[in-house]
């Protein structure tokens, strides 16, 4: 495998790392997942491709790891967010509530 066709593969893991977190950023979860599936076959097929060339394959995992991490983070942003919206809709209604219950 050339170092050039290497570079390209990375670059299009890249790609498909940013496409999966704006999905994820705005909940198209579905799209996503296969992105993802998308993903884990392209890094299958370099690190077959490539496994004289250990460098270059720890920093591609180093870049993918990252950027599942931060995938990560933000589905736990807006799991977050959901749950205190939940929360404050509901303390709204118990004190809504509250004078009619008494």
């Amino acid at each position: 495998m050339s170092l050039a066709h290497l570079e390209l593969q990375t670059a299009e893991i890249g790609k498909i790392n940013e496409a999966i977190l704006n999905c994820v950023a705005s909940q198209d979860i579905d799209r996503a997942i296969g992105l993802a599936i998308e993903r884990q076959k392209a890094l299958i097929e370099i690190v077959q491709l490539a496994k004289n060339n250990e460098h270059k394959l720890a920093t591609l995992a180093e870049e993918t790891l990252s950027s599942i991490s931060e995938e990560q983070l933000v589905l736990k942003s807006h799991s977050s967010k959901k749950r205190n919206d939940y929360l404050v809709r509901k303390s709204a209604i118990k004190a809504y509530l509250a004078p009619i219950a008494a």
